[in-house]
């Protein structure tokens, strides 16, 4: 099994922003906790560089926040059965497309700290940042996307997720090989 970081590929695809600012107050929102029953629509439009003027192509994978994964309405149709089982698909309202946001709760106790190479905050044995990566894989048997204790930004998925991805050609994603066990 394969342990990847998701990120978009916000440098060849579409990325969206909030319309307005009170909206990004949502962000603070996505803890690990459900939403749905107090979720308010905000609404997103396509960036556009206007000093570029560039335009890139549709994504099914658009970049808002890192840690917020949105997915389009055929990802959403493509990867249901995998995102239902990891908590909640939140509509996010987009002239330019049907896009939503994830509500990844799924949390993994799967770090193999005495493996892996970490930086900790001094006097604290709270870890900053992980530079390099081993995990439990026996934790991690039937997972397909997750977040761990130790990072909670970070959304990691498996060969599961990435296979599901590759077989129905959905666009904007960026998979970075954390582990391989």
């Amino acid at each position: 099994m394969n342990v990847f970081m998701l990120d978009a590929d916000c440098n060849k695809y579409q990325n969206l922003v909030f319309t307005s600012e009170e909206d990004w107050a949502i962000l603070k929102q996505f803890d690990g906790k459900n939403l749905l029953s107090s979720w308010n629509t905000p609404v997103v439009e396509v960036f556009r560089d206007d000093k570029t003027g560039q335009n890139f192509p549709p994504s099914d994978f658009p970049s808002l926040v890192s840690d917020v994964p949105v997915f389009s309405l055929r990802a959403v149709n493509v990867l249901k059965g995998i995102l239902q089982e990891n908590e909640e698909i939140l509509p996010l309202s987009c002239a330019e497309g049907e896009y939503y946001a994830f509500n990844l709760t799924t949390s993994i106790d799967a770090l193999d700290e005495s493996k892996s190479e970490v930086k900790r905050f001094e006097n604290s044995s709270r870890i900053m940042r992980i530079l390099k990566y081993a995990f439990l894989g026996d934790r991690l048997i039937g997972a397909t996307i997750f977040k761990i204790p130790q990072s909670r930004a970070t959304i990691f998925v498996t060969d599961a997720f990435l296979r599901v991805v590759i077989a129905n050609n959905l666009l904007g994603f960026e998979f970075v090989n954390l582990w391989e066990g």
